[in-house]
C-alpha cells in the first residue's frame, strides 16, 4: 500500500490546462484494496487557476498559500488513501482535509 501511495502522480497544471480537476481519490470500486485506485475528477467551467484554492477555502473555512496549493492538495489525496487504509473503509474527502491539516499543526 505504501508503495501504491507513494507512486501517485497527479499533473494538477496538465490536467486544468485540459479542463479537468481530481476532487478525490479512491480505492478501485470503492474497495480497500493494494491492488490500485480511482481518480474522480470533474470538468472545470470556469476560473481554472482558482479551482483547487477555491475547494479547499470552502473545506476549511480560509485559504490556504497559493504558492504550494497542489503540492497541498497531492498530500492531502495521499493522506486520505492512508486514513482510508487505517480505518479500513473509505472516508470523505473534507475529512481528510481537515485530518491533513490539523495533524500538521
Amino acid at each position: 500500500m505504501e508503495k501504491l501511495i507513494n507512486d501517485m502522480s497527479i499533473n494538477f497544471d496538465v490536467l486544468l490546462k485540459q479542463g479537468f480537476a481530481v476532487i478525490d481519490v479512491r480505492y478501485k470500486e470503492y474497495e480497500i484494496v493494494a491492488d490500485g485506485f480511482k481518480y474522480v475528477i470533474i470538468l472545470v467551467d470556469h476560473d481554472r487557476e482558482d479551482f483547487y484554492a477555491d475547494m479547499l477555502k470552502s473545506y476549511l473555512g480560509h485559504d490556504l498559500d497559493a504558492n504550494n496549493i497542489y503540492e497541498t492538495w497531492l498530500s492531502i489525496l495521499k493522506h486520505k488513501l492512508k486514513m482510508s487504509a487505517m480505518l479500513k473503509r473509505d472516508i470523505s474527502i473534507k475529512v481528510a482535509t481537515l485530518d491533513f491539516l490539523e495533524s500538521k499543526v
